[in-house]
């Protein structure tokens, strides 16, 4: 007598031997799209990494031009204090010169016959030759002062003519390398329109959280908490497909394991200050509003501003009086607020490496770029990670 389980197996088994084969080819199928997916991602974060050197080195250039031409500007500057100040010990000189000047030459070409016509004694002619050779080697020493302070003068405006001449030729490379960049930028933001409607989606989330706040501090607070939330709703996906494929391979056994998927970036730190400038107020220096929270930087009209360190976007629109202000995720807690942009070049949700270019300061006055270091919602020095040049 067959038994049922034995029956169903001698029924089924042309079948079953029919199935193994489609199910390999599937699975062979199955593996090869996600190699192929695995090498088109690993392109395309190589495409990603190599417009981000280039972007980064397009920034760096820029800013060695603005501050190649900060630092002749400096020059120039002092090039025409020190012009003006031997034209002022020139005049100086001359005017005490210019009312002896007729004695002097009366003196320098016969001095003893203007004393001996005089009706004194002896001794006392003889004195006044002598006070004269000392009142002409005073006045000669005088003369002499008087060819050094124009010579200094004139050496003085020559150099300050060569400074500006060097700091036109340094703006101008500044702007050259501005337009390249500006072309770069304009690609990255062809490329940030691709990005998919989820991340879109939790980039505006976490952007209107940090605009509804009334305060930096408040909006620092709100964004960690979006943050937090975007991080476990990630997790609990991440979670729910590392198991749905968990089932898939055990159904399946594969004789080869699925390609490894592309490395994910690390946020990277970074030691560069995010502009050509000059600290002008310290963390902690006292204040109008008590001490400092972070650095602020002067710089030159439109100076670029990049990031100290590489990480996400998690914040980029105004906000408040800071003006455009970008809020850098930096990893390992860490948050770094940069603000006072006229125009920013990123966008919220973008990865970007340190020395990427953020934005670009107001064209116009005295800007200045305001640094804040977040670490787990306290405000810390920036300057572990922020080169900040005196």
């Amino acid at each position: 007598m067959i038994r049922p389980l034995a029956l169903l197996l001698l029924l089924m088994g042309p079948a079953l031997a029919q199935d193994v084969p489609a199910a390999r080819r599937a699975a062979e199928a199955e593996r090869a799209a996600a190699a192929q997916a695995a090498e088109r991602a690993r392109e395309a974060a190589a495409q990603a990494q190599q417009l981000a050197s280039e972007r980064i080195a397009g920034a760096a250039r820029v800013q060695a031009a603005e501050r190649a031409a900060l630092a002749a500007g400096t020059r120039a500057e002092a090039a025409r204090r020190a012009e003006a100040e031997a034209r002022t010990e020139q005049e100086r000189i001359a005017a005490e010169l210019a009312p002896l000047m007729p004695l002097l030459m009366r003196l320098a070409a016969q001095p003893a016959p203007i004393l001996l016509a005089a009706p004194l004694p002896p001794a006392e002619v003889a004195m006044g030759l002598a006070a004269l050779r000392a009142m002409l080697r005073e006045a000669q020493s005088m003369a002499e002062a008087l060819r050094a302070a124009e010579a200094r003068a004139a050496e003085e405006a020559r150099r300050f003519a060569e400074e500006r001449r060097q700091r036109g030729l340094a703006e101008a490379e500044a702007r050259q390398a501005s337009i390249q960049l500006d072309r770069q930028l304009d690609a990255a933001r062809q490329q940030l329109a691709e990005r998919s409607a989820a991340e879109r989606a939790a980039a505006a989330r976490a952007e209107e959280a940090v605009a509804r706040a009334q305060s930096l501090e408040e909006a620092m607070a709100r964004l960690e908490r979006e943050q937090a939330r975007r991080a476990e709703a990630e997790r609990r996906a991440e979670a729910r497909r590392q198991t749905a494929a968990e089932r898939r391979l055990a159904a399946r056994r594969p004789a080869e394991p699925p390609p490894e998927p592309a490395p994910v970036p690390v946020p990277s730190a970074g030691s560069s200050q995010p502009v050509a400038g000059r600290l002008v107020r310290g963390f902690n220096s006292p204040g109008e509003g008590g001490p400092a929270k972070g650095l602020t930087f002067a710089a030159s009209p439109g100076a670029r501003v990049t990031a100290p360190c590489g990480g996400s976007v998690a914040f980029a629109a105004p906000f408040r009086s800071y003006g455009r202000m970008v809020i850098l995720d930096c990893g390992q807690g860490q948050h770094l607020v940069l603000a006072g942009m006229e125009r920013l070049d990123v966008s919220a949700g973008q990865r970007v490496q340190a020395g990427e270019p953020l934005g670009v300061l107001p064209g116009a006055g005295s800007p200045t770029l305001y640094v804040e270091l977040r670490r787990r919602g306290e405000a810390v020095d920036p300057r572990p990670l922020v080169r900040a040049g005196a």
